[in-house]
């Protein structure tokens, strides 16, 4: 997420009264997101300071490269015998942990959860194409239709706490779960940005209408971005 903020940042680098209100906005829509809060402190900065925007920028993207390829070294000698892989929902850090693998093997084939309700899985799967990589699209509850014919899944996380369990899109505790079930890997990659300094989350309701904008008298609905994903569950986690 924040390599994709980067990025838009990078192209309004000019134009500095746009990315003032570009980052308000970011701030509230994204702001629940510990490291994108982090970023857009230190861009307000160097907005403030009026000096180097553009270096900061670049800067950045760099240093994302870099640590994008210290994690695929890492992870690099449990995916090498392996040809087919599930995620879910959206991730940077997994979509460029799949573009640096496909480099290496031709022949990987990538399965992606839609994640509801935001969909984020669909522009998952249109960047990983984009990059000529073999994927297939499926529905979040597809997943236990597939887990059987993939080698191991990888999904990312919005935040790993004190206790070593990972917080990311709703579904991947099933995905996790399923993993489990069937005995296949079950790996999380993160920047360390995302090691969090709390041992305890909270899961907090988003708005019903984008589940379901009718109403109906008796019914309710919940919507929920985010959840837990037990350490126990995590083959392992590999960082930065």
């Amino acid at each position: 997420m924040v390599q994709l903020l980067n990025k838009y940042f990078l192209s309004l680098h000019g134009n500095k009264s746009e990315i003032s209100r570009s980052i308000r906005l970011a701030r509230i829509k994204l702001g629940h997101f510990e490291t994108v809060n982090s970023y857009l402190k230190d861009l307000s900065s160097e907005l403030k300071n009026g000096n180097g925007l553009e270096t900061f920028l670049k800067s950045h993207s760099l240093k994302q490269k870099e640590k994008f390829e210290i994690i695929f070294k890492k992870i690099y000698p449990r995916l090498k015998k392996l040809n087919g892989v599930i995620t879910l929902s959206r991730s940077g850090t997994v979509l460029e942990v799949f573009k640096l693998w496909h480099q290496k093997n031709q022949k990987l084939k990538v399965v992606v959860c839609e994640s509801r309700p935001q969909y984020e899985g669909r522009l998952m799967a249109k960047e990983l194409a984009a990059n000529s990589i073999n994927v297939e699209l499926i529905t979040d509850a597809m997943m236990g239709l597939y887990i059987p014919k993939i080698d191991a899944a990888i999904i990312g996380a919005d935040a790993v706490l004190i206790n070593g369990n990972v917080v990311n899109k709703v579904g991947s505790k099933a995905l996790a779960l399923l993993c489990r079930e069937y005995k296949k890997p079950f790996y999380a990659v993160a920047f360390r940005s995302k090691l969090a300094k709390i041992k305890i989350f909270q899961p907090m309701k988003d708005d019903p209408q984008e589940i379901w904008e009718k109403k109906v008298k008796n019914l309710s609905i919940s919507n929920i971005y985010f959840e837990e994903i037990e350490k126990k569950l995590i083959t392992k986690i590999f960082t930065d």
